[in-house]
Formats: C-alpha cells, sequence, structure tokens
C-alpha cells in the first residue's frame, strides 16, 4: 500500500514564515486605521470642506471660499494626501489574504488590487486638482470654480473602481470552500451594500442642486461615511485572518 508523502514545509509556509507575514499584516492594518482617522480629522475637521460648498454656488462664491481659507485649505489637503497611505496598505494586506481563498489562479485576487489601485489614484487627483485650486486664489474665478469642480466631481464619480472591487471581494467569499473560510460571509454582504449605496453618485453630472448634487445626501454625505464604514470593515476582516492564519493549527 502506498502513501503520499507530506509536502515538506517551506519558507513560505514555515510557522516562523506565517508569524512574519501575519504582523506585517496587522501592522499594514493599523496603518489604515490610523490614516482614516487623520483622514477625518483633516477633511472634516481642517479644511473647511464641512458643510460642502454648494455645487450651484457661482464661480465669485466658490472664488471667494477659496481666498478665505486658503491656508486652512492647503494644510487640510495636506494631511489628506499623506492620509491616503492607509488606503495602499490596506488594499496589499486584503490582496494578500485574498490569495489563500484562490490560490494558484486569483483572478478576484487581481480584480481587487486593480480596483483598489484605480481607487487609490482617484483619492490621490483629485486632492492634488483641489490643492491646486488653492495655489493661486487670485486667479480668475472660473478657473478656480473650473478646478474646484473637477476635484469634487474626480472625488465622487469614480465609483466603479470600488464597486469592482468590492464585488469580486465578495465573489470570493461565497467561492471559498474551507470549513474554516478566510473571511465571515457576512463581509461578502456588507461588501455589496456598500457598493450599492456608491451607485447614485453616478447621477452626480445630472444635478447642481439637490440629494444627488455633488454636495448632497445621496453623492457626499452617504458614501462618504459608508466608505469610512467600509474601510473599517475591511480591517477588521483583514487583521481577523491574518491572525487566525498564524495561529497553531
Amino acid at each position: 500500500m502506498t502513501t503520499v508523502a507530506e509536502a515538506p514545509v517551506t519558507a513560505s509556509t514555515s510557522p516562523r514564515s506565517l508569524r512574519l507575514s501575519s504582523a506585517t499584516t496587522v501592522a499594514c492594518v493599523w496603518t489604515t486605521l490610523i490614516s482614516l482617522g487623520l483622514t477625518a480629522i483633516a477633511f472634516f475637521v481642517v479644511t473647511g470642506y464641512v458643510p460642502p460648498p454648494a455645487a450651484d454656488a457661482t464661480a465669485t462664491e466658490i472664488a471667494a471660499f477659496y481666498a478665505d481659507h486658503t491656508d486652512r485649505l492647503r494644510a487640510g489637503l495636506l494631511l489628506l494626501f499623506i492620509s491616503w497611505a492607509g488606503w495602499g496598505t490596506l488594499v496589499a494586506a486584503l490582496a494578500t489574504q485574498m490569495s489563500r481563498i484562490e490560490g494558484g489562479r486569483p483572478v478576484l485576487t487581481l480584480i481587487v488590487l486593480l480596483g483598489g489601485t484605480a481607487g487609490w489614484m482617484f483619492l490621490l487627483l483629485p486632492t492634488i486638482i483641489l490643492g491646486v485650486a488653492t495655489y493661486r486664489p487670485e486667479r480668475s474665478p472660473e478657473i478656480t470654480q473650473t478646478l474646484h469642480d473637477l476635484g469634487w466631481i474626480a472625488a465622487f464619480f469614480p465609483f466603479l473602481p470600488f464597486a469592482m472591487m468590492g464585488i469580486a471581494l465578495a465573489i470570493a467569499i461565497f467561492q471559498d470552500p474551507s470549513p474554516n473560510p478566510v473571511f465571515p460571509r457576512w463581509v461578502a454582504y456588507a461588501n455589496i451594500w456598500a457598493e450599492l449605496l456608491f451607485l447614485p453618485a453616478g447621477a452626480l453630472l445630472f444635478f447642481k442642486t439637490g440629494v444627488f448634487a455633488y454636495d448632497g445626501l445621496f453623492v457626499f454625505w452617504v458614501p462618504f461615511l459608508i466608505f469610512g464604514a467600509w474601510i473599517l470593515v475591511l480591517a477588521y476582516a483583514v487583521r481577523r485572518a491574518a491572525l487566525a492564519e498564524s495561529r497553531p493549527a
């Protein structure tokens, strides 16, 4: 009677390697949580963007806002730009844990990486554009208004990469055949609900007033708060998965 020999323990699967990987992942999660707190302080406290300028404000009103809050906006946007580092650490840690589900052909993991990378760009780029709006507050009001519109629309309109990322993660969780799945199934449902609540942001191009304007309830307030809650859910799930992986069988 022949027996199947056990696979040798390699450096990539050794307990020490798993402990190191787990520690790195947990460090990434803490970086994300600290960055999320910095994001809240930068945007909601320092910049002066809350309450947000109305989408139907005139060029003169927008230019006056930037002229009156120039240094405050610059400081807040600098902090905000730095705070987006936490999104990168979260996506990297999330993809690493997702790869445990898919194994050798991690298509869904790659979608998460692509969506997360594109989403990172749409966090960083609008911050830069709004920073440019503060750079010369004495310029023509129409130019400042254009930069303001571009920054806010670029921040809230690109729901697609985040939606693809969340849906890919949900599908991977539903497909996990393990009796001890990497992520609990409620994380998949939380992702689906989050992505559905991001979708109304696509309507902002049609409205300058009301709940679908870029300063409105369903484009600014709901997606912004849901985005923060979604990050907390992902951070919890990734930390839980990393710690479970490093425990002895």
